[in-house]
């Protein structure tokens, strides 16, 4: 069976190709594309930086694993508002776990989410049904997956420290596609990754890889956002 993209690596494989210039084909995983630039051919691996947390064992583990029962709540939301929120808008809701009366809340959120998602500006506002406490978020963009609506859950297992969250989360993810590309003989040979934890900003990855002692092959390092900008993080 021939390689395919997932949808997050296709939307960061295009983000590259739109920042550069270049076009791209798929690759045999690894690398997970071929990027065609100045008659260059780049061999690009890509990956998710997403935030971790502990586990009952003190071991870090993805924060989506622990998430999950208020995800899904938000996943139903996004399947009964993809057509009512605009083009080029997504929503973030930060909901505490547990819910008090669920549909009724769900109701109360889909009324809401449709008031403020027309407004395509950013929106900052606090909502609360059911003495359930809702953070809403609306963004310029698209999620990489088309996601409208998606979700986080405040963690107790979480660390608030996100300077310290992004120096594991790189260190993590670099030295596994290290190990994953160590027999890529093909050069240029870039890393791009994708932003899923919200809370970090570029400028808080580059003080991170600045930190970082990782030896790697990389010749470039890239850092995609939801909103298709790329940043440089790393660069011979």
């Amino acid at each position: 069976m021939a390689p395919v993209l997932r949808e997050d690596e296709e939307f960061v494989i295009k983000s590259l190709c739109t920042k550069f210039g270049g076009t791209f084909r798929i690759g045999e995983d690894p690398p997970d594309a071929y990027m065609s630039l100045n008659d260059n051919e780049i061999a690009v691996e890509i990956s998710i930086l997403t935030q971790h947390v502990v586990d009952k064992s003190g071991k870090p583990v993805p924060r989506l694993s622990q998430d999950s029962g208020v995800l899904r709540l938000c996943d139903e939301l996004n399947e009964e508002l993809k057509s009512d929120v605009p083009s080029g808008v997504y929503v973030l809701l930060i909901i505490s776990s547990p819910l008090n009366n669920i549909r009724q809340t769900k109701a109360d959120l889909i009324n809401k989410i449709k008031e403020i998602a027309q407004n395509e500006a950013p929106r900052n506002e606090v909502f609360k049904t059911n003495e359930n406490k809702v953070k809403i978020k609306t963004f310029l963009g698209e999620r990489p997956s088309g996601k409208k609506v998606i979700g986080a859950v405040p963690n107790q297992n979480s660390s608030p420290d996100i300077l310290g969250n992004v120096l594991y989360i790189l260190s993590e993810r670099i030295n596994d596609k290290v190990t994953k590309c160590q027999n890529i003989v093909h050069r240029p040979l870039w890393l791009a990754l994708f932003n899923d934890y919200w809370l970090a900003e570029p400028d808080t990855y580059k003080l991170a890889m600045e930190k970082l002692s990782i030896e790697h092959s990389f010749d470039k390092i890239c850092l995609v956002l939801g909103s298709k900008e790329v940043h440089t993080l790393y660069e011979t």
